[in-house]
This record gives C-alpha cells, structure tokens and sequence, in this order.
C-alpha cells in the first residue's frame, strides 16, 4: 500500500511539474508511462534575418546551425 501512495505522489508531482513547463511555453512531444518529454524553440527571428544577411554567401549553414543549437529539451520522470 504504502509503495503504490509513493508511486502515486511521484505521479502527481511530475504531471504538476510538467503543467508549470506547458505553462511557460515548452511543447509536450512525448508521454510515455515513465517520463513526459517537453521541447522548447528559443531561437529568435531576428537571428535568422541577421544570419541571412551576413552570411548569405555559405548557403545558410549558420541559419541552421543556430535553429538547432537554440532547441532544448526536459525529461520528466514519472
């Protein structure tokens, strides 16, 4: 009994964690029965253009390095 109100706790606790992140705009891309994975892009626009611009002449190679270098993600175990 008391192993499964531990299991239980932990639950709540990741699901409560997992909605404070949905909240301050991460991306829930996977829930499994162990972990929910959460994603966020914090790549800016700006960035983009700016990178476009000045480096137009390799074909946009540091366009896509900063998009994927500026995705992040969370694991939360259940």
């Amino acid at each position: 009994m008391e192993n499964d109100e531990k299991k239980t706790q932990k639950r709540e606790e990741a699901i409560k964690d997992m909605k404070m992140y949905l909240a301050n705009d991460w991306n829930l891309k996977e829930e499994t029965p162990e972990y929910f994975l959460l994603t966020r892009n914090t790549a800016s626009t700006g960035i983009h253009i700016l990178l476009a611009l000045f480096f137009w002449f390799i074909a946009f190679i540091p366009n896509i390095i900063y998009h994927y270098s500026k995705k992040e993600k969370k694991k939360i175990l259940k």
